[in-house]
């Protein structure tokens, strides 16, 4: 049976963010995504984790996305704050079980020549992938779509495929995020039969909105079961905006043992 886990970032924001993980386990969810975990102590999440019997899926390296950040891994004058977050990434993953570290490139302002950054990003994206290797940990890279990032290195999944060629490594995965690939190419279900053997993670978000499954163009009865059929071992994670109260937009996952338990605190 598949494996869902929700982003904290976008589900449960009924509660704080400390509590999420307890909603999510009463929901069903046996794993979950935390974009940036760094305020709280990784020995604190841990043992949240460990009482609410989740796993800890996937982790951003960190960077001041308030600040407009979207990552540094490809911006010119910051290899030492590059450097800096993926050392503070791989030193927290170890602490949490080892999740997987999306990496993601930064805004390409106009200032910047885009192939000198995708030469600086292949060289710190190989840096960063051989300091993971050695903690034992696989880095994912997405590229997403111009209506939501403009200024990315990269849009297109076959773009994202050319870099992990480039690079070489087999702890370099592709996170095949549903929502992105419709706004910027469609034809979800032959790009994921294209690009499979990279995919290191699956992110679900329906177009248009960026809503839980059932609310848009998405057929994602049909998708989860070409996904099943594909032999997926991996966790999808939920990554968008739930329409409505988190547990009242979990019907779609009622096959899969998601949605409002008795015991659950109401959110």
């Amino acid at each position: 049976m598949l494996r869902f886990d929700p982003n904290l970032r976008w589900l449960f924001t009924e509660v704080p963010m400390l509590e999420r993980y307890e909603a999510a386990a009463a929901a069903g969810f046996r794993g979950v995504e935390v974009a940036f975990p760094y305020e709280y102590p990784a020995k604190e999440i841990a043992a949240r984790l460990a009482s609410n019997g989740l796993e800890l899926v996937q982790i951003l390296s960190p960077f001041d996305w308030d600040a407009g950040e979207r990552g540094l891994a490809a911006l010119p004058g910051r290899e030492q704050d590059f450097k800096a977050s993926i050392r503070t990434a791989i030193d927290y993953a170890v602490q949490v079980g080892g999740p997987l570290i999306h990496v993601m490139p930064g805004k390409i302002e106009p200032q910047f020549e885009r192939a000198r950054c995708m030469d600086l990003f292949l060289e710190n994206i190989g840096w960063a992938a051989d300091a993971a290797r050695a903690a034992g940990l696989t880095l994912i890279l997405e590229p997403c779509c111009r209506a939501r990032f403009p200024d990315f290195l990269y849009h297109r999944i076959d773009e994202g495929v050319a870099v992990a060629k480039a690079l070489g490594r087999d702890n370099v995965k592709l996170c095949f995020d549903t929502f992105h690939i419709q706004m910027e190419e469609g034809a979800i279900a032959d790009r994921l039969r294209a690009v499979w053997p990279h995919i290191g993670h699956i992110q679900v978000g329906n177009v248009p909105g960026r809503h839980e499954p059932g609310t848009g163009e998405i057929h994602f009865p049909y998708l989860f079961g070409l996904i099943e059929a594909l032999g997926w071992q991996g966790w999808i994670g939920c990554e968008y905006t739930p329409s409505g109260p988190t547990l009242d937009t979990l019907g779609w996952g009622a096959p899969y043992g998601l949605g409002a338990r008795s015991e659950a605190t109401t959110c």
